[in-house]
């Protein structure tokens, strides 16, 4: 009977990174390598790796998305206690806020171009 010690399960040797890789690059190399992956909003070694598997890397958003995203998230909760007014007051009474929110949520999501 073996005991269970808990903790995480062991990887695969499919998934296990056995593998070191060691890359010389000159000063303008490394500094590129450095920026990009900062761009991407990746580390060195995640940034090379995506690299190999699909060619290209698809960097996360920007700061100027993350603050939209992060606008929409209110609106969204804005519009959900809205929606629960809406069932205790009647629809006519929110309408007018409702389209607001709505013409700010369209000019936010024209800007992040999702």
């Amino acid at each position: 009977m073996t005991s269970n010690k808990g903790g995480r399960p062991a990887k695969s040797l499919a998934e296990k990174r056995k593998y070191r890789l060691s890359l010389k690059l000159n000063t303008k190399e490394y500094f590129e390598l450095k920026s990009k992956a900062k761009t991407a909003s990746k580390n060195r070694c995640d940034f090379i790796r995506e690299l190999i598997l699909s060619g290209e890397v698809i960097g996360r958003f920007s700061p100027e998305q993350n603050e939209a995203i992060r606008k929409i998230t209110g609106m969204a909760n804005n519009l959900n206690q809205l929606v629960k007014l809406a069932h205790v007051q009647g629809v006519w009474y929110i309408e007018i806020t409702a389209k607001k929110l709505l013409d700010d949520l369209d000019e936010l999501l024209k800007r992040i171009k999702l």
